[in-house]
Order: structure tokens, then C-alpha cells, then sequence
């Protein structure tokens, strides 16, 4: 069998796209994975959308504004949902390598915020709000794939 054919037992092999991509698991966790990410992509287009539109500037005013910054909020309430839907019908494998990188995100993102806070009141510039939710994704996308790499 060559890397990320389908077993017998509807298992994917884990071989480096899968590690990378994190395609492991039953069709099931494949399909809610696949749904998690078409509402994390939905969020991540509606935020930036958002951000264009109600940039600095004359445009969109009122209940006008007030839905479009509430809208992609709406959208990550969402994701939350697929997500948990995933993580609830996984089996305990994904499950742990879910738990791995969403610890080491939360983790990061935590010593991230704390300490840059002491950073910036010795001089580092200040920095977005979103830096921190960058840090935190991509420390859970670091986590998810050292533990996907573990448990080869």
C-alpha cells in the first residue's frame, strides 16, 4: 500500500501530505474536517472583507456597519460548531493530536500576550490584537503536526 491509501478499515495511512494537510482518519473525520475548514475559510474572508470595508474612511455607517462587524463573528460561532462537531465524532487519536495543538496554541499564545505585554512597557512598539490570534494558530498548527508526526 503506498502513503494515504484507504485501508480496509476506512483509515488513512499517515504519510507526509497527511501530516502537513493533517488528512488522517475515517471518511467521517475527513468530511467534518473539510466542513471546519470551508467555515474557517467563510470567517477568514468575511474578516478581511470587513476589515477593507470599514477601514478608516467614508462608507458604510449605522446598522449597515454594525451588521458587517458583527457578521464575521457570526461566521467563527460557526466554525466553533463544525469544530466541535469534528472533535466530538473523531476517534481518540485525532482527538489527542486535536488536544496537542490546541494546548501548545493556547499555551504560546498566552506567554505570547503576557510577555509582549512587558515587552511593549520597555519600549518594543505596540502591536495589533491579531498578532496574538496569528500566534495562537500557528502554534496549534505546530502542535497538530509534531503530534500527527508522533504518533505515526
Amino acid at each position: 500500500m503506498t502513503t494515504g491509501d484507504v485501508d480496509d478499515d476506512d483509515t488513512v495511512s499517515l504519510g507526509w501530505r497527511q501530516v502537513i494537510m493533517n488528512h488522517h482518519g475515517t471518511k467521517t473525520d475527513r468530511r467534518n474536517q473539510y466542513r471546519f475548514l470551508a467555515w474557517c475559510l467563510a470567517w477568514a474572508v468575511s474578516f478581511v472583507a470587513a476589515t477593507w470595508i470599514l477601514r478608516p474612511a467614508p462608507g458604510v455607517e449605522g446598522a449597515g456597519a454594525w451588521a458587517l462587524a458583527i457578521g464575521p463573528s457570526l461566521l467563527g460561532a460557526g466554525a466553533l460548531l463544525a469544530y466541535l462537531r469534528f472533535l466530538r465524532q473523531a476517534d481518540e487519536l485525532l482527538r489527542r493530536i486535536q488536544l496537542e495543538g490546541l494546548a501548545l496554541g493556547f499555551a504560546v499564545g498566552l506567554i505570547f500576550t503576557l510577555g509582549y505585554q512587558l515587552l511593549e512597557r520597555v519600549g518594543a512598539p505596540s502591536l495589533p490584537a491579531g498578532v496574538t490570534a496569528v500566534v495562537m494558530l500557528v502554534a496549534w498548527a505546530g502542535g497538530e503536526i509534531a503530534a500527527t508526526m508522533r504518533y505515526r
